[in-house]
């Protein structure tokens, strides 16, 4: 039997993934690509936070809103 393992197995390999970039992984690999964090609070900027981040998940972006109140 002829056995080739390139990155070895799956586990090791996203392993040293996570260890070589400390969890900050690139954009296409990322599980969140973008957060939209508004400064103030207000019912118009809330609205316009809602509608970006909805056009931002229809482009297939993974977006979180943080609204902290």
């Amino acid at each position: 039997m002829i056995h080739r393992a390139v990155l070895g197995s799956l586990e090791r390999f996203f392993g040293l993934r996570i260890e070589h970039y400390a969890g900050d992984f690139q954009l296409w690999l990322s599980p969140v690509q973008a957060r939209i964090l508004p400064v103030t609070v207000t019912d118009t900027q809330r609205e316009y936070c809602k509608d970006l981040t909805e056009k931002m998940k229809a482009s297939g972006i993974r977006v979180e809103l943080c609204i902290v109140e």
